[in-house]
């Protein structure tokens, strides 16, 4: 395996690194690793045994840090999806001019708030080839319900906080008003939601939410649930990458 660190000079200048077979491969699928919220590019034990199987299988995985995250950095208090989502695209963009990659074949493998940034992609870039959703947050319904109760202090400029950070009107804004499940249904792409069944019932709902939405408009979608898999899938860490390559054998 061969491995190399990057940062971008567009946007927020994103760093990452990209993970190849050897160092000459070109024109390989691109696995592109959308951590979750207050991550990094640095790979759980499920995110790393993707990233084992996709050298085994020739792929290259390139993994980053959102803004707010790891050595890109930033004030995450000006975290948003919407930022997050502008972050994916500059990486996809990047990816698509890197020799190693075949441009028409570069997919994400998402985790809990990254999944929110990559299918609000996928509705709106029809050139990605694939998404697979872990953790899937599509609704983040208790955010509306924050969102509903204390409208009045948010317009009046004051900030509320969220998994211990304080954020304003924009973040709930945007999270609520631009939520994945209202357009699940542009999504072109295959999409895989890879669920764990011991995950929190917010999560496995979502997932669910998600696959019902594409299929009654009969998109390509899987929907898996692994018995007694946690949040990240890192307790069934063999069955969560055999699922995923044969998924994605099926699509590429």
């Amino acid at each position: 395996m061969f491995s190399f660190d990057f940062q971008l000079t567009t946007g927020d200048q994103n760093i990452g690194t990209v993970y190849l077979p050897n160092e000459h491969a070109t024109n390989l699928p691109v696995i592109i690793y959308c951590h979750g919220w207050g991550g990094n590019r640095q790979l759980s034990s499920a995110a790393a045994a993707m990233r084992n199987e996709a050298m085994q299988k020739n792929f290259a995985f390139v993994a980053f840090d959102f803004y707010g995250c790891g050595e890109t950095g930033g004030d995450y208090s000006l975290m948003r999806y919407g930022r997050w989502k502008d972050n994916f695209a500059e990486i996809f963009a990047w990816c698509i001019n890197q020799s190693f990659a075949d441009k028409n074949r570069i997919g994400c493998y998402s985790v809990s708030s990254g999944t929110m940034t990559a299918l609000r992609f996928a509705a709106e870039n029809h050139d990605i080839a694939f998404v697979i959703s872990v953790a899937t947050a599509i609704s983040l319904v208790w955010l509306a319900k924050t969102l509903a109760e204390h409208a009045a202090e948010l317009l009046a400029g004051e900030k509320y906080e969220f998994l211990g950070t304080a954020f304003g009107m924009e973040f709930f804004a945007d999270t609520v008003g631009n939520s994945p499940m209202y357009t699940m249904t542009e999504i072109a792409c295959p999409v895989l939601f890879l669920q764990g069944g011991d995950d929190n019932p917010w999560r496995c709902a979502d997932a669910r939410l998600g696959y019902d939405l594409m299929k009654r408009k009969n998109l390509p979608v899987t929907h898996i649930e692994i018995p007694g898999g946690n949040h990240g899938l890192d307790n069934v860490v063999d069955q969560a990458t055999r699922h995923t390559f044969d998924w994605l054998a099926t699509i590429l």
